[in-house]
């Protein structure tokens, strides 16, 4: 049986996958006629459990004790058919402010994000660096074991849709990936292109809900935890 550790403030639950998460576990106890799997509520981090801890990223790193890399747009997807504009890594000193540029951590998750004109605006680092572009529409696709299970809109236009098609070649080519990831992608006039990835922890769902989601926690964490990304 696999258990998790679901995270609480002040006893009470703060974040939408932990509601959807319960539900499927209540539903595959159910389906599966055992106790497949189990939870408990926590507000503190139980850090010598074999419990998989279920919340925000500090509650998961706690458990960790360690902060990984975040995947943002893995070297697989750095294509011009999935980019769709300038990208580059670079340190601080590097960036080639000739114009506003949009500037991403490349090293840290929840750190400096956004939209720069100069070094000054930006802290030592590392960063991802792209051109500022117009966006109509930010999807979320999710992804088990190479799967497309569903996309949600998170942001823009809900009129404005992705191309499925596209978004399966960047899961076929994405060839390191975690066993279970989102995909962020947005449209412009430009088409469809990648945003981001994340494995899955800590993710919203924007109304995702699936029966295999307990699994995909389960394996976005041991992605964390294996380092494989």
């Amino acid at each position: 049986m696999k258990q998790f550790q679901i995270q609480t403030i002040n006893g009470q639950i703060v974040h939408d996958f932990v509601f959807e998460l319960i539900e499927m576990i209540q539903y595959n106890n159910w389906y599966y006629g055992q106790e497949k799997y189990d939870y408990i509520l926590t507000d503190t981090v139980l850090k010598d459990s074999d419990r998989i801890p279920v919340g925000s990223l500090d509650f998961v790193f706690t458990y960790l004790k360690y902060k990984p890399k975040p995947i943002n747009i893995p070297m697989e997807l750095r294509k011009d058919k999935y980019l769709k504009r300038t990208i580059y890594e670079a340190n601080k000193k590097d960036i080639k402010f000739d114009k506003k540029l949009f500037v991403k951590s490349a090293t840290e998750y929840k750190s400096f994000t956004g939209i720069a004109k100069s070094c000054d605006e930006v802290p030592e680092g590392t960063y991802i660096v792209s051109d500022v572009i117009d966006i109509k529409s930010e999807w979320r696709a999710f992804v088990f074991c190479d799967r497309l299970l569903d996309v949600r809109r998170y942001a823009g236009d809900f009129r404005v849709f992705p191309d499925i098609k596209l978004i399966e070649e960047m899961i076929k080519d994405y060839k390191t990936s975690p066993d279970a990831y989102t995909l962020d992608v947005g449209i412009n006039n430009n088409g469809t292109f990648v945003i981001e990835v994340h494995p899955f922890v800590s993710c919203g769902l924007y109304g995702f809900s699936h029966y295999l989601l307990p699994e995909m926690f389960v394996k976005g964490f041991n992605s964390l935890q294996n380092n494989r990304h």
